[in-house]
Formats: C-alpha cells, sequence, structure tokens
C-alpha cells in the first residue's frame, strides 16, 4: 500500500498570487501530475493547504485532489481555518487503510503560528491508541520534535512532551508525520522515525538561527510504503520526490 504526504501548498483566494515568490498554483498542479504516476492508495495533506483561509482556495485544492482519483484527506495548519476547511471536505481523525489505521491530529491554534494538541485531544489520542492495536502511523502539522533552527523551535508543537508521553506505552506506532518546517528531516524520537516533507510552497533554509528563505529548493512530497495486512509483520519504508519546476 502506497500513501502520499503532501504539506504546505500555501494557497490563496487569487490563484495568481505567490507565496514568496513561488507561483503555488502552478507548482501544486506540477507536484500533483507526479504523484498521479505512482498510483497511491491515500493522500494525506498534513496542513497549510491555504495561506489566506479563504473558501475559493479550499476548493481549488479540493479539486485538484480529487481528480488524483484516489482517496484524500487533510488535517489543519497554523495558517488554515479548519472550518472553512471542514466545510469544503471534512476533517476526519482517523481512516483505516489496508490494515493500518492513520491518526490525524490538529495543533491550530487560532492566531497563532506555533501549535498546541490540548489535553482533551491527547486523551482521544491515548483512547485510540489503547482500543486499536492496529499498526500506526499519526499525522499532524507543527513538528513533535526539536529541530536545528531556533526560530522554528519557538513555533513548533508546544505540548510535544505530553505528545510522547501520550505515545510511551504503545509500541505500535511506526512513524509521525508532520509538515510546517518547509524542507524534508527525517530523526528518531523514542526510536519513532519523525519525517517531515517539502513544502509545496517555498522551502526554508534548514539548521540555521534565523528565517531564510531557499530560492533554489524544488517542492516536492513523500512516499510511504506499508506492508499489507498479511504481512508477517508491520513494514514501513518512505523516500522523498522532488519535482523541479518548468
Amino acid at each position: 500500500m502506497l500513501i502520499v504526504q503532501l504539506s504546505d501548498s500555501h494557497l490563496s483566494a487569487d490563484p495568481a498570487r505567490h507565496y514568496r515568490g513561488v507561483d503555488v498554483q502552478k507548482r501544486l498542479g506540477s507536484i500533483l501530475a507526479d504523484v498521479v504516476r505512482y498510483q497511491p492508495d491515500l493522500v494525506v495533506v498534513s496542513g497549510d493547504v491555504s495561506d489566506d483561509g479563504s473558501v475559493e482556495s479550499y476548493q481549488r485544492a479540493a479539486e485538484q485532489l480529487d481528480a488524483l482519483g484516489c482517496r484524500w484527506v487533510w488535517l489543519p495548519g497554523n495558517h488554515d481555518h479548519p472550518a472553512t476547511m471542514a466545510s469544503v471536505r471534512e476533517l476526519v481523525p482517523v481512516v483505516h487503510p489496508g490494515g493500518w489505521q492513520i491518526i490525524l491530529l490538529n495543533s491550530w491554534i487560532e492566531n497563532e503560528e506555533g501549535g498546541r494538541l490540548g489535553e482533551a485531544q491527547l486523551a482521544r489520542l491515548r483512547a485510540q491508541l489503547a482500543d486499536d492495536d492496529t499498526p500506526t502511523l499519526i499525522v499532524l502539522h507543527h513538528p513533535p520534535v526539536t529541530v536545528e533552527s531556533a526560530w522554528m523551535n519557538e513555533i513548533g508543537l508546544e505540548d510535544r512532551e505530553a505528545f510522547w508521553a501520550a505515545l510511551d506505552q504503545y509500541d505500535h506506532v511506526h512513524a509521525v508525520l508532520c509538515g510546517h518546517i518547509h524542507h524534508e528531516r527525517t530523526c528518531l524520537q523514542d526510536r519513532i522515525p519523525v519525517m517531515s516533507v517539502p513544502a509545496i510552497a517555498a522551502q526554508f533554509v534548514p539548521d540555521r538561527p534565523d528565517f531564510a528563505v531557499d530560492n533554489d529548493a524544488p517542492g516536492g512530497f513523500r512516499l510511504i510504503r506499508l506492508s499489507d495486512k498479511d504481512a508477517s509483520r508491520p513494514l514501513l519504508s518512505s523516500r522523498v520526490a522532488y519535482v523541479y519546476d518548468d
């Protein structure tokens, strides 16, 4: 089974509006044209679909994602407007593709760049993991780990320690996917891979204390291949595909 992760398209009501110098509407089309070649079973969009929270931006994104011909789900990032997003396509908390469960968490905080899950959502996460020991992926927008960029750590997931405490007693979580940092990154936290994905929009320069945009870096998406439910043990492999502008 093949999952594709997309993130951070930063679309606006005006399709001609660029994001930090990138024609995001054009780039989204190019990336989705490449995604469709892989014939994924599921596409997961990990937030910041929109830059302005407009219904027009969500409608355009949904139309293009529908054209992939496979199931897709999304969750909100800090630039999104969850209620508007949900009016276009439901925000689902969990999906069960091919013998796995994918838990989608909402780390959005109104009018803030950083994220938080909150105790109520963490309680639901613990209950879901306790009730269902299916091999699990967890997806959220804000990275639940520190990175090598001080400015990004200030706007990451505030309650990351509580998040990892919620996972501590469960061994069926096989990876955590996130967006927000606008570049590829993989690390291990408590033996669990935490993987970010290149943005559809502009890429941020990693591993520096202050904010900067890498004007030459391409957008991309992550491919996650999962063993099927009949495998003797769950297996996960992943790689990033980059899509260069014409």
